[in-house]
């Protein structure tokens, strides 16, 4: 986890944006070619982005965590925020199994739909609302580092919307983590 966090920021974004890019690229050009409905090596080419995503998750428990429990910010309790990236990482991971075998299992199946449309919204709304915090946490942990104080919300807000937006983001943020990684 360590190496994802000393990365810098355009290496992280080839591994995080740059790969998944490249399959759908490769997936789509499969399809085109193919006369069958999902061609099989396109489906094997879903199951690797579950790489990338593991990454991502990876890059954001490692600067969480360390960023948290760094001597030269006000302690934060990590617990909640590890219950949440568990969380996160396991319905993010069903999700994308579930979405990557959806075309296989609407052609098998005599029914419309093999998991109710319910349970997909709650498990989406679920794995959402636990990543929105682990990105929150993560935030104020780099700020709080930045500032040796603990701060309001508002403080941290700018930091927030980078690691929701990360393709953007992560080209400001990633620098300032590899910064304060150097001085802890």
């Amino acid at each position: 986890m360590d190496l994802l966090r000393k990365l810098k920021h355009w290496q992280l974004f080839l591994t995080i944006v740059g790969i998944p890019l490249v399959i759908q690229v490769i997936q789509s050009i499969l399809f085109l070619a193919s006369d069958q409905d999902y061609p099989e090596t396109s489906s094997f080419l879903g199951l690797i982005l579950i790489l990338p995503l593991l990454c991502y998750f990876l890059w954001v428990a490692a600067v969480g965590k360390k960023f948290s429990e760094s001597p030269d910010s006000p302690q934060m309790q990590t617990r909640k925020f590890l219950i949440s990236w568990w969380i996160s990482i396991l319905s993010h991971l069903f999700l994308l199994i579930y979405f990557w075998s959806y075309p296989q299992n609407l052609n098998q199946s005599e029914e419309d739909e093999v998991i109710p449309i319910m349970v997909v919204g709650l498990i989406v709304f679920v794995a959402l609302f636990t990543l929105f915090y682990c990105l929150s946490f993560m935030a104020r942990a780099i700020v709080q580092l930045e500032r040796g104080r603990r701060i309001t919300s508002s403080e941290y807000f700018s930091e927030f919307i980078m690691a929701v937006i990360f393709p953007i983001g992560i080209w400001l943020l990633q620098p300032r983590i590899n910064r304060l990684d150097k001085a802890v």
